[in-house]
């Protein structure tokens, strides 16, 4: 679990490197970037987790499978719900800011960030400890911690441009890299520990909508953009590689 929590962490701290010392967080490369991790969350999503779930509620049967969907509309629509404070952050829509970023802003995005990771921490108390079981959560840790890194370099940048000074800035960014830590150690709480399929229903309908959102909103003048295309197609295949090649 220790581990778990380090990664989410340092994949903010990657980002916060990235806009430092690196030029991803110009916005032609952001783009790229977050059209990759849209097509790595939407092949993830497709072709594992949404197969692991329902396979997982089959051999369970605590009740009917329709419930399993509900949770996923739910997590859609909860979804839809916190982008109307966030402003998209979750799927790289940098926005310039005039003075402060706005406090619902932050808490739409902390939430989802919360959110995301409860997953981990139900898993981490199921009894299921075999290399399927690890291997799935290791899947889920990953999109996650992919999908963290260009959220933390528009919020950095953001926030950074803001007028704040720094030292109040990389303070945000720091209550926002612990907002998965903290989602994944509430999972292991009792009243959520029994209910891994659900919450991770939840997070697939909170991902589908991320990642569709990123891969279907207009391109301007409607044209087929070749670098996009090449991000889209990577991130994709970095999802059915993930799946076929499992690490050990």
């Amino acid at each position: 679990m220790w581990l778990q929590l380090l990664v989410l962490l340092l994949s903010v701290g990657a980002a916060a490197a990235t806009v430092l010392l690196g030029k991803l967080d110009q916005p032609r490369n952001l783009k790229l970037l977050t059209a990759f991790t849209g097509a790595y969350l939407i092949g993830l999503t497709c072709l594992h987790l949404l197969p692991e779930v329902f396979a997982h509620a089959h051999h369970a049967e605590d009740g009917p499978r329709w419930q399993i969907g509900a949770f996923i509309l739910g997590g859609f629509f909860i979804q839809v719900v916190l982008e109307n404070f966030s402003r998209g952050l979750e799927h790289g829509h940098a926005h310039k800011p005039h003075g402060p970023l706005p406090f619902s802003m932050l808490a739409g995005l902390c939430l989802h960030a919360f959110l995301e990771a409860t997953p981990l921490g139900a898993a981490a108390m199921h009894h299921d400890h075999g290399h399927a079981h690890t291997h799935n959560t290791s899947l889920l840790l990953t999109a996650i911690a992919i999908h963290k890194y260009p959220v933390g370099i528009v919020l950095l940048a953001m926030l950074l441009q803001s007028g704040i000074t720094r030292a109040k800035a990389f303070m945000l960014l720091g209550v926002f890299a612990a907002m998965a830590p903290l989602g994944a150690v509430a999972g292991q709480l009792p009243m959520l520990a029994g209910h891994h399929h659900w919450l991770l229903a939840m997070v697939i309908g909170i991902f589908m909508h991320v990642s569709t959102t990123i891969l279907f909103e207009s391109e301007e003048g409607h044209r087929f953009d070749f670098r996009k295309g090449t991000a889209i197609a990577l991130g994709a295949l970095l999802a059915i590689l993930s799946i076929l090649a499992p690490l050990h």
